[in-house]
């Protein structure tokens, strides 16, 4: 179907910077349909996903502790979702109960659900028990009615359902409760002090800027006199020109009752612009939410300590190689050949030999390269490390559910079989051997982007994000794999998961 941009549209796409060429580009993804990973085998220990020994890892920890003041470092953490997820269960809970009519009890005998009965069963462990109970006395003059539990969870929805996730109060440490943005704060001084300084940027909702620099402004003060560490914070949001448009489906644009583009957030990876904006030389990339109380910080450092000594150790000899390529020095291309196989994954055809096989190598050379934390699956949702076939090349990618096939038994079956997930614990490597950053725009799989089932009211819809920022947008980096504890991947998905032992103080 042919779409026509009315001048009206034109100038909301102008507004927005939106290039009708990218709109169409968007259209025509959206008309094509979904654009399939082809998945060849899982990755596996050995396989894709280095294992390293205890020693080989403590040499990678030593290893960046002694070259980290040469870098330039910050930590990148995507913080811009709400906290409505985690609550999702509670709000069924209620909408369906009417505590005048029936026992909470006898609801609760009525609806055999499990989550609601952790929670309920669960409330004063929860990090922000003491300040709910308080503010129900307060507005109940001190009586709490035999409903307790229901006017708690009342309360909790209404106070934290529309903040930030990053604002939400995660562990409680008798004399403080510390939030994620905050916890994350305080993890980092583990394994990101360098020079004297520590930077982390977060991807924040629009708008979100003065909250989040009064809420982290105590936090920061404080490791400035107790570590001596300067902390320097900076925010930034998903660009509105990352925003994508939908079809309804019988194919047409979905618009709104007086005939406007109606545009979508495109996904995390939009966030692929916002990484590209951070100048520093190693970055460290992970979730808000995947934060442990402090007594597991210590440990779980040095893990990331691990993915960093290993991709300052293989960028080394990266830019050995793709500087003496680039000089036109002596060099072994058997030797490069085997170092871009057993290091960094990648296979040269033997059918490349001269000119064709220096043009390979240094293609492959001058790449981003990413260090990227596994765990072993334990049933959590989400992506993990496939062997993946695009162009008659097998490479390593992070790969979503969302980007099989389902209804190819052979693909469904080789996804359920991966053998560990993708914990979000990477870490970065943006500049060549000259010194130059890359643009890490050139190196997306725009085609490999996610095409979702959705309604708007009761109209269906097929809505279109982009390439998941660790999936497709850097689906053309050099990848390495490691297997890390699970111990390592803590995260809060659900209000549940605060009851979980690594969030637990005592």
């Amino acid at each position: 179907m042919k779409h026509t941009f009315t001048q009206k549209d034109k100038l909301v796409l102008q507004e927005l910077g939106i290039s009708e060429t990218n709109a169409r580009e968007q259209l025509r993804l959206l008309q094509k349909g979904a654009n399939y990973a082809q998945l060849e085998r899982t990755a596996t220990a050995n396989d894709g996903i280095l294992v390293l020994s205890e020693k080989k890892s403590t040499e990678y920890v030593l290893f960046f502790d002694e070259q980290k003041s040469n870098f330039s470092i910050s930590r990148f953490i995507p913080a811009s979702g709400l906290a409505s997820r985690m609550f999702k269960f509670l709000h069924f809970f209620l909408n369906r109960y009417d505590n005048k009519k029936e026992t909470l009890r006898s609801y609760l005998n009525r609806n055999k659900t499990y989550k609601l009965a952790v929670f309920l069963g669960g409330i004063e462990k929860l990090p922000f028990y003491a300040q709910i109970k308080n503010a129900i006395t307060k507005t109940q003059n001190g009586s709490i009615d035999n409903d307790y539990r229901y006017v708690f969870t009342e309360k909790v929805v209404d106070s934290f359902d529309k903040l930030p996730k990053a604002l939400i109060p995660f562990h409680n440490y008798g004399s403080e409760q510390r939030s994620a943005a905050v916890e994350q704060l305080i993890f980092s001084t583990e394994f990101l002090v360098n020079n004297g300084k520590m930077d982390i940027h977060f991807t924040i909702p629009p708008g979100a800027t003065k909250d989040f620099e009064n809420h982290l402004s105590k936090t920061v003060s404080q490791l400035q006199s107790t570590v001596s560490a300067q902390t320097h914070l900076s925010f930034s949001h998903q660009n509105r020109n990352t925003d994508t448009l939908a079809l309804k489906e019988d194919g047409t644009i979905l618009r709104n009752n007086d005939g406007d583009l109606i545009f979508r957030v495109g996904g995390h990876g939009a966030l692929i612009g916002n990484l590209n904006a951070i100048e520093s030389e190693l970055i460290f990339l992970s979730n808000i939410d995947n934060i442990s109380v402090s007594s597991y910080h210590k440990q779980t450092a040095k893990y990331k300590k691990m993915l960093a000594g290993l991709l300052i150790s293989l960028q080394n000899q990266i830019h050995h190689y793709a500087r003496a390529l680039a000089q036109g020095d002596a060099i072994d291309l058997i030797e490069v050949k085997m170092f871009l196989k057993e290091k960094l994954n990648v296979d040269v055809p033997q059918s490349l030999h001269g000119n064709r096989l220096t043009a390979f190598i240094e293609e492959k050379l001058n790449r981003p390269l990413r260090v990227c934390g596994m765990v072993k699956n334990e049933g959590e949702p989400g992506g993990g490390p496939f062997w993946v076939k695009k162009n008659d090349e097998v490479t390593l990618q992070i790969v979503e559910e969302a980007q099989v096939n389902t209804n190819d038994k052979a693909q469904k079956t080789l996804f359920k079989k991966g053998t560990h997930f993708n914990p979000v614990d990477i870490v970065c490597a943006t500049y060549n051997h000259k010194g130059v950053k890359y643009d890490l725009t050139a190196f997306v799989d725009y085609e490999a982007c996610f095409i979702a089932d959705k309604s708007v009211g009761d109209t269906e819809i097929k809505a279109l994000e982009h390439p998941g920022l660790w999936n497709g947008a850097m689906a053309n980096w050099n990848t390495v794999f490691v297997e890390v504890p699970v111990r390592t991947f803590n995260p809060v998905k659900t209000v549940n998961d605060l009851l979980r032992p690594m969030h637990q103080s005592t």
